[in-house]
């Protein structure tokens, strides 16, 4: 199994040392090991290469090392993403959980401690790897890719869509699915997922569903958030949009 580590500290220093210290150890000739020194760099890094597993400290000048890791989960949900600080804060910590972080170190690392938490990285990256493998596939028929994305979004709008999740079903990368997206439809992703959303919003509630129950329904757990959406769509509260459509709820 090859796979591409990416080192990201603003002190280049040490990124040398745990360069160093991780090409010394015996795992080392089963990936290809990069540090850079910002998070916009290893951001953009990310985008030309397929980062498996990432180990960043968190503060760094720019982009902090958290803002890193939910942008490069959105380029590959498989990310396996490690914490090296001197801070041990407990907010930190706690979005870190929320980001799915393999471990969160505090400077200084031991040498044992690293080598435990890169084979603990490199063992979840193999699992992840399998399952994603034998999952059923839902791409019978991917030759149109954006027509495939346009019918999953219709078939889940009662979930969270995630487009990096969307373009790994299609075994595409998130920068090329986005790209061609955009150049077929001439609207970005996202705002198709909201079209879709709020275009279903208003037939239920001109079939006189209630607005709790259509929030539910379009993967809205908060009634306020989708009432947010819907104003900031139709420009009008859900109750006005049928009050001006003549429709009103039995």
């Amino acid at each position: 199994m090859w796979l591409h580590l990416l080192i990201v500290d603003d002190d280049e220093m040490a990124c040398l040392g745990l360069e160093n210290r991780l090409r010394a150890m015996p795992f080392s000739h089963q990936m290809e090991i990069v540090s850079v020194h910002s998070g916009e760099e290893a951001l953009e890094h990310a985008q030309r290469h397929t980062v498996d597993i990432l180990l960043t400290d968190i503060q760094m000048a720019g982009m902090n090392g958290l803002d890193l890791i939910a942008g490069i989960l959105k380029l590959n949900p498989q990310l396996c993403s490690v914490i090296i600080t001197a801070y041990p804060s407990f907010p930190y910590a706690h979005q870190a959980i929320r980001l799915g972080v393999v471990d969160f170190l505090l400077k200084p690392v031991s040498r044992d401690e690293m080598r435990e938490t890169i084979q603990k990285a490199v063992a979840l990256v193999e699992e992840r790897r399998k399952s994603a493998a034998n999952r059923p596939a839902d791409t019978a028929n991917c030759a149109d890719p954006v027509t495939w994305a346009k019918d999953y979004v219709h078939r889940h709008l009662s979930e969270e869509i995630n487009m990096a999740l969307v373009a790994n079903q299609m075994n595409l990368s998130y920068t090329y699915f986005s790209k061609l997206f955009k150049k077929e439809t001439g609207q970005t992703f996202t705002q198709y997922i909201v079209d879709a959303k709020m275009q279903a919003a208003a037939d239920m509630l001109l079939a006189g569903r209630r607005t709790s129950e259509i929030a539910l329904q379009l993967g809205y757990l908060v009634p306020q958030n989708f009432n947010r959406a819907f104003l900031n769509y139709w420009h009008c509260s859900p109750s006005e949009y049928r009050r001006l459509r003549g429709r009103r709820k039995p």
